[in-house]
C-alpha cells in the first residue's frame, strides 16, 4: 500500500497517488493497434486494445472506468466481452469491465471494430485516464500505438492506391523535379505583377536612414521603422512628416498613379539615393513595405547588421483577389494571443488581409461575452465530468484536468480588443465566426449552466432568456463528430435573443478597438438529420433543411439590421432536394457570402462554388482538396493531420487554379486518376460569376494542432502557396490546354517556387515575428547497393545521418553526396537554427 502526503486534490490526482490499494493511473498501460483496414471494406476496420495492470493489486470488478477520445465510432457489440466500450458523446468513450472480465489477469486484450479506417497516429485513441466512482481521475501516461507497417494497416480499403510517402517515395518525388537556374532577382512572395532589378547596384539602409511619410501614413512609417531597426540591430529609425525636395532616405506617399488603380496597389522604386513607395491607400503602402522588407538580405532576419543593401529596381504591384484569407480554429484547441499575433505577422508579410476567427464550436467557446459568464467559465473548459455543470467533457485527448490542457482557455474582452487592434494595424480584417445552429454544444451546455444558476437564484424569467434548448426535446441525431446534442433549438425565441446579445457585444468590442467589422460568419455547416424532430417548441414535422434555412434567414436579418454581411459555409446558400443541391436564389441578392469547401473530387460538389457565383452570390473559395491546411502533408503514419478530403502540402495550395479548378484535378483522394474529360460538362464561371469570386482562403481546423508548434507545422509553409495564388496574377501554366504540357509547365513553376521557398522564405521565417516553427520536411532516401542516396524537396537544409543505431543530431555526419554505409541508417534534415525534421529510418539493404 502506498502512502500519500496530504496534497491538494489536483496534485493527488495528477501524481496518480492513492490512499487505498487499488491500481492508479500510473499502474496501467494501454496498447492499441490497427489490425486490418481492408477486409471489412470502406465501412469498418478491425483493431486491438490491450489493458495492462502492473500493480500488485487487481482492478475491481466494477466502480472504475477508463475514458479516452477516438474520432471513429466504435461498434460496441464487436468488442470482446472481457471489456465493454460505450460511447459517451462526441469522440469520448468509456471502457469498463465486461461480463467476462477477470481481475486476476494482468493483461486483458480485446478485439474491436470501428467505422471507416485509421492509417496514421493522428486518429489513434488518445487522452486515456482512469476514474474511480469515488476518487479523482488519474491520467494513464503509458500509451503505445502500434506501428503501421503492413498494407492492411496503411491502406484505407481496396480502392486506396495512394502509396505511402516513405523515404524511397519521397526520394523519387524530389528527384523528379526539374532542375531550375537560380532566380534572376531577389524573390518576393507572392510574385509581384511587375518587377525589375539591377543586382549590381544597391541602396543601403543604415541607422541614419530617415523615413519620410505623408499625412495618414503614420502607422505605416512606424511599422517600417520598427522592422528595419530590428534588422539593423538598432533601437529606432528616425521618422519624419517632412517632404524633402530631393529624394533621400525612404519616402512613403499617398497618390494614385495615372489611370484607375486598385486601392491595395503600390509602386516601389529603389534608386541610388533613396526609396520611393506610393499607393492610393495606406493598405497599398503597407504591402509595398512588405515587398521592401522581402528584398533585404535574408540572413539579416536572424543576424542583424549595420547596413541593409537593397537592389536598385522597380516594383509595380496589385492583388489578384480582394479577399485573401486564413481561417484558424481555436475551439478544438485553444491558442492564446501570442500565437495569434505571430500568425497575423506572417499573414501580413505575405499580404493576406482576412483572418477568419473560428471562435466557437462543440468543443469550446473562446470569447468572453459580458453578461454571459458561463460561456467561458463552462464552455471554455474541458475536463472529467459526469454532469458538465462547470466544464465540457474531454475531446481530442485533452485529458481529465480542465486547467492544464489545450482544450481549455479563452480570450478576455481586453485580449480580444488588443488582437483586433494588432490585426487592424496590419491591414487585416478579423471575421469572427459564431457557429450555429449545429457545432454549438459549448454554447448549449454553457447556457444550461446559466439556466441552472438563475433558477437556483429564483430568477425563472432570466433563466430562460438565452436558453438554447427546450426541455423534453426527444430529437435523435448524431453529428459527423459524434455529438448527440449539439444543435440549438431554432424554434425558441431565446435562441435569437442569444444571437442578438452576442452580436451586439462583439460589435461593441470592434467599435472600442476601432477595427472594421463588415461580416460575422455564421457557420451553418453539418446540421445532422433528426435535429428538431422531437422539439416541443417546433410544431409539426418540419424538414430539417427547411428549418435550417429559416434559422439562417433570421440570423442573417439580425446581422443585416446592424449593417453587417452574413458569412457562412456553403450550406447556407444551397437548397437540397432529391435532384441534389442548388443555389437558394431567394438569398442570392442579399448580403450573404458562402465559403465553399466541400469540393472533394468525386463527391458531386465540385461545381458548387461556380454555381453560387453564377447565381449572384459573392463567394470565397475554401476548397478542402487544396486549402485545408489541417490535412496531413502526405500519406505517412507519422505525418500529423487528417486526410478525409485528400493530403494537402504546399504544392497543393500553389497549384490551385481558383477560376478553373477542374484543371487542378489529376487524381482523387485515394490516388485514383481522374480522366482529363471528367468535368467536360461541369458548370464553368460566367463573366458575372468570375466577378463574384471574392477570393480564396486557407483553413486550419485544430483537432491536431494541440500546441503552437503543432499549429505552425500544419500552416507553414502551406500558407506560402496560398499567398501566391491569392495575390499573384493567374500563372501562364494554368492557361495551357494540353494536360501533359500543363503538367510539365506546372512542375517547372513549382521547382522555381520551391527554390525560393527553401533559399529565402523558410530562412526568413526563422526570424519573422517570434520565429515560426514551420514544417521541416523529412529527407527522401534510398539504399542502392550499399550506397546511401538522399535529397530534399527544398534547398537550404542540411541532411545528417548515422549508421550506429543512434538518432542523428547536429553533430552527426553531413550528407553531401552518395556515400557507402554499413549498418542501420537514420537521417534527419536540419535548418540553420538547428531545428530538425522527424527521423527517417531506412530498412537494411
Amino acid at each position: 500500500m502506498r502512502v500519500c502526503p496530504p496534497l491538494l486534490l489536483l496534485i493527488l490526482a495528477m501524481t496518480a497517488c492513492s490512499t487505498d490499494s487499488r491500481p492508479g493511473g500510473g499502474d496501467l498501460a494501454v496498447r492499441w493497434s490497427v489490425v486490418d483496414n481492408v477486409t471489412g471494406g470502406p465501412e469498418r476496420f478491425a483493431a486491438e486494445l490491450t489493458l495492462v495492470n502492473r500493480s500488485a493489486q487487481p482492478l475491481p470488478d466494477s466502480g472504475w472506468a477508463v475514458y479516452f477520445n477516438f474520432p471513429r465510432p466504435i461498434f460496441s457489440e464487436t468488442v470482446t466481452p472481457t471489456l465493454r466500450i460505450d460511447h459517451v458523446n462526441g469522440d469520448l468513450f468509456r471502457l469498463t469491465a465486461g461480463p467476462a472480465f477477470d481481475p486476476r489477469q494482468d493483461t486483458t486484450t480485446v478485439d474491436m471494430e470501428a467505422a471507416f479506417w485509421v492509417i496514421n497516429r493522428s486518429e489513434a485513441p488518445a487522452g486515456f485516464y482512469l476514474a474511480y466512482d469515488d476518487a479523482p481521475p488519474q491520467p494513464i501516461a503509458d500509451v503505445t500505438i502500434g506501428a503501421f507497417t503492413t498494407p492492411a494497416q496503411t491502406q484505407r480499403f481496396a480502392a486506396d492506391v495512394k502509396p505511402v510517402a516513405d523515404a524511397a517515395y519521397r526520394y523519387r518525388e524530389n528527384a523528379a523535379l526539374p532542375s531550375v537556374p537560380p532566380s534572376g532577382y531577389p524573390g518576393i512572395v507572392p510574385t509581384p505583377q511587375r518587377a525589375t532589378f539591377d543586382r549590381t547596384r544597391t541602396f543601403d539602409i543604415t541607422p541614419e536612414t530617415v523615413i519620410y511619410h505623408d499625412a495618414g501614413l503614420e502607422h505605416e512609417a512606424a511599422y517600417l521603422a520598427e522592422h528595419l531597426a530590428e534588422r539593423l540591430g538598432t533601437e529606432a529609425l528616425q521618422v519624419s512628416a517632412e517632404r524633402p525636395e530631393e529624394l533621400e532616405g525612404i519616402r512613403l506617399s499617398l497618390g494614385a498613379p495615372e489611370g484607375e488603380a486598385h486601392p491595395e496597389s503600390y509602386q516601389l522604386g529603389i534608386e541610388e539615393h533613396g526609396v520611393r513607395l506610393s499607393a492610393p491607400e495606406p493598405a497599398g503602402v503597407f504591402y509595398g513595405i512588405q515587398s521592401l522588407l522581402a528584398l533585404l538580405p535574408v540572413e539579416r532576419w536572424t543576424a542583424p547588421a549595420s547596413a541593409l543593401p537593397l537592389p536598385l529596381g522597380e516594383v509595380a504591384d496589385a492583388p489578384r483577389f480582394a479577399y485573401r484569407g486564413m481561417h484558424v480554429d481555436v475551439s478544438r484547441h485553444f491558442h492564446g494571443p501570442a500565437t495569434i499575433k505571430t500568425l497575423l505577422d506572417g499573414m501580413a508579410f505575405y499580404k493576406l488581409n482576412r483572418l477568419h476567427f473560428h471562435l466557437t464550436d462543440d468543443e469550446g467557446w473562446r470569447l468572453a461575452i459580458p453578461g454571459l459568464p458561463e460561456l467561458t467559465e463552462v464552455g471554455a473548459r474541458r475536463g472529467h465530468t459526469l454532469d458538465e455543470a462547470d466544464r465540457l467533457v474531454p475531446s481530442f485527448g485533452s485529458g481529465p484536468f480542465p486547467d492544464v490542457n489545450a482544450g481549455s482557455g479563452h480570450y478576455t474582452r481586453d485580449e480580444f480588443i488588443d488582437l483586433l487592434r494588432y490585426a487592424t494595424a496590419r491591414h487585416i480584417e478579423v471575421i469572427p465566426e459564431i457557429d450555429m445552429p449545429g457545432h454549438a454544444r459549448a454554447a448549449i451546455v454553457a447556457m444550461e449552466a446559466r439556466h441552472q444558476r438563475l433558477t437556483d437564484a429564483g430568477d425563472a424569467e432570466g433563466a430562460g432568456q438565452y436558453r438554447l434548448t427546450t426541455p423534453g426535446d426527444t430529437s435523435v441525431y448524431r453529428s459527423v463528430q459524434g455529438w448527440t446534442d449539439n444543435v440549438v433549438d431554432v424554434c425558441r425565441p431565446s435562441t435569437y435573443a442569444f444571437l442578438e446579445k452576442v452580436t451586439d457585444e462583439i460589435a461593441a468590442m470592434y467599435a472600442e478597438a476601432d477595427a472594421p467589422l463588415t461580416m460575422i460568419h455564421t457557420g451553418g455547416d453539418e446540421v445532422p438529420p433528426g435535429a428538431w424532430s422531437g422539439s416541443p417548441a417546433c410544431e409539426g414535422d418540419g424538414d430539417v433543411h427547411a428549418r435550417f434555412h429559416d434559422f439562417f434567414e433570421r440570423f442573417a436579418e439580425i446581422l443585416f439590421a446592424r449593417g453587417l454581411r452574413a458569412g457562412g459555409w456553403e450550406e447556407v446558400a444551397l437548397l437540397e432536394s432529391a435532384a441534389g443541391k442548388a443555389p437558394n436564389l431567394a438569398m442570392a441578392d442579399q448580403a450573404v457570402v458562402p465559403y465553399v469547401w466541400n469540393t472533394i473530387w468525386g463527391w458531386g460538389g465540385e461545381a458548387n462554388a461556380y454555381r453560387l457565383a453564377n447565381a449572384g452570390y459573392d463567394v470565397v473559395l475554401s476548397n478542402a482538396t487544396n486549402l485545408y491546411f489541417d490535412l496531413a502533408y502526405a500519406k505517412h503514419p507519422e505525418e500529423p493531420g487528417y486526410y478525409w478530403a485528400d493530403f494537402v502540402d504546399t504544392r497543393k495550395a500553389f497549384s490551385f487554379i481558383p477560376l478553373d479548378l477542374y484543371r487542378t484535378a489529376t487524381e482523387d483522394r485515394l490516388g485514383q486518376p481522374i480522366a482529363p474529360d471528367a468535368f467536360a460538362t461541369a458548370d464553368r464561371l460566367t463573366d458575372a460569376g468570375r466577378a463574384n469570386v471574392l477570393g480564396i482562403q486557407g483553413q486550419l481546423w485544430s483537432e491536431n494542432a494541440k500546441t503552437e508548434a503543432g499549429l505552425e507545422y500544419l500552416i507553414w509553409p502551406k500558407l506560402l502557396g496560398l499567398a501566391e495564388r491569392a495575390w499573384a496574377a493567374d500563372p501562364a501554366w494554368a492557361q495551357i490546354d494540353n494536360v501533359d504540357a500543363r503538367q510539365a509547365a506546372t512542375d517547372a513553376a513549382w521547382a522555381q517556387f520551391a527554390q525560393t521557398v527553401g533559399t529565402r522564405e523558410l530562412p526568413r521565417l526563422d526570424g519573422l515575428s517570434r520565429g515560426i516553427a514551420y514544417r521541416i520536411p523529412p529527407p527522401g532516401a534510398v539504399l542502392d547497393d550499399g550506397m546511401l542516396r538522399a535529397n530534399m524537396p527544398y534547398p537550404g537544409f542540411t541532411i545528417r545521418y548515422t549508421t550506429d543505431g543512434t538518432e542523428p543530431t547536429a553533430a552527426s555526419p553531413v550528407y553531401t553526396r552518395p556515400v557507402a554505409v554499413d549498418g542501420p541508417v537514420q537521417l534527419r534534415a536540419f535548418n540553420a537554427q538547428g531545428r530538425a525534421s522527424r527521423i527517417v529510418a531506412l530498412p537494411s539493404s
